[in-house]
C-alpha cells in the first residue's frame, strides 16, 4: 500500500468519524431505533434481572410449535417482544474500545486503496472519483442496512435514513479521497 493510499484513507478516516459522531448525535439520520422507557421500568428491570443473565436476544413469548396450544389459544396473535441483554452495564458500555472502532479506519483505506485500482475513466475527473466512492457507500448500505428489513430488525423509514447517512458519509469521505488520489 502506498503512502498516497494510506494518508488519504486516515484523512478519510477522521472526516468519516467527525461525520458519523455528528449524524447519530444531533441528527436524525442514524437509522437507528429510538430507546422508549415504560412507566414502571424499575419493576420490568427487577423482573429481567432476576430472569436473564446470559447476554443474548430473548424473544417473549417465544414457545416451541408443540406448546403454543397449550399455553396461548390464540399465541400467534400475542405480542412478539424482543430483549436483547448484551452483558454489561451503564459504567461498562465498550464504546469506543470494541473491534467497531477499526471500521472508521479499515473502510476508508480500502476505499482509497480501491480507487487507487479504479479504471482510468474513473480517475478523469474529480467528481467521478468522489461519485465512486458513493457507489460503494450504496454498496455497502444494501447490502448491510437493506437487509435488516428482512428481519423486520429495522423499519423502512430507518432504513432509509441509514442509506441517507451512508450517502452522506462516503460523499465526505469521497471528497476527501478525491482530493488525494489523482490520475497518475
Amino acid at each position: 500500500m502506498n503512502k498516497q493510499i494510506i494518508v488519504a484513507g486516515c484523512l478519510g478516516a477522521i472526516v468519516m468519524f467527525v461525520w458519523l459522531v455528528v449524524s447519530y448525535t444531533m441528527l436524525p439520520l442514524s437509522g437507528r431505533q429510538e430507546i422508549r422507557t415504560v412507566d414502571d421500568q424499575l419493576e420490568l428491570h427487577a423482573f429481567l434481572k432476576a430472569r436473564i443473565s446470559e447476554p443474548g436476544k430473548y424473544a417473549v413469548p417465544y414457545l416451541a410449535p408443540g406448546q403454543e396450544a397449550l399455553v396461548y389459544d390464540s399465541y400467534r396473535d400475542e405480542p412478539l417482544y424482543e430483549v436483547t441483554y448484551q452483558g454489561y452495564t451503564h459504567n461498562t458500555v465498550p464504546g469506543f474500545l470494541t473491534i467497531g472502532m477499526f471500521g472508521f479506519l479499515f473502510a476508508p483505506l480500502l476505499a482509497a486503496g480501491l480507487l487507487a485500482h479504479a479504471a482510468p475513466g474513473v480517475l478523469q475527473t474529480y467528481g467521478r472519483r468522489v461519485l465512486y466512492v458513493v457507489i460503494l457507500g450504496l454498496f455497502l448500505s444494501f447490502g448491510s442496512d437493506w437487509l435488516r428489513g428482512l428481519t423486520g430488525e429495522h423499519t423502512t423509514g430507518m432504513i432509509l435514513r441509514a442509506s441517507v447517512n451512508q450517502v452522506i458519509t462516503w460523499a465526505l469521505v469521497g471528497a476527501v479521497l478525491a482530493w488525494r488520489i489523482k490520475p497518475k
